[in-house]
């Protein structure tokens, strides 16, 4: 849109970031919430779990005010069962983590989502080389992947800030 500025959302840090978040947004949920001894190691886990990505974090953290850190670290097998609420005038792909990725999904050409659904087998990131090897072949080139991952790289971006 006209006007629109679009700012990259990355992961917050594993180390602070994630754990300062979930234990704020917790605290919304449930106002006697700390931070302890004994559940510092849960919250780490949730967020490590998480990726550090800020909406699932704070979709987990609102559930403390029906679970035990355990729980909710237990139900986290099924993130996008255990991830759902939010705020019922949020727009819709901001209500549940689910509905943002579907959301964000959709807006991926078909080219894109073949790329996207290969390189989800790497966890931590990859680089040329092996994003080649892995998403090259088919109907997918290893020269197209570079020019592939630019477009899908700018969508990303943009889509982040839209959420």
């Amino acid at each position: 849109m006209t006007g629109e500025a679009s700012w990259r959302v990355p992961s917050l840090s594993l180390a602070d970031e994630a754990a300062e978040l979930f234990t704020d947004r917790a605290r919304l949920a449930r106002p006697d919430f700390a931070v302890s001894d004994d559940n510092a190691a849960a919250v780490a886990k949730i967020c490590r779990r998480l990726d550090g990505v800020p909406l699932a974090i704070e979709l987990a953290a609102a559930r403390v005010r029906a679970l035990s850190l355990a729980e909710i670290l237990d139900s986290l097998h099924d993130r996008f069962r255990l991830l759902t609420g939010g705020a019922r005038t949020a727009v819709r792909r901001q209500q549940r983590l689910r509905a943002s990725v579907d959301w964000s999904h959709a807006l991926l050409t078909g080219p894109e989502r073949v790329l996207f659904r290969r390189l989800a087998v790497f966890l931590g990131g990859f680089d040329l080389d092996a994003a080649q090897a892995v998403a090259g072949g088919g109907d997918v080139q290893r020269y197209q992947v570079l020019d592939q991952l630019t477009l899908v790289h700018s969508l990303s971006a943009k889509v982040l800030t839209d959420q």
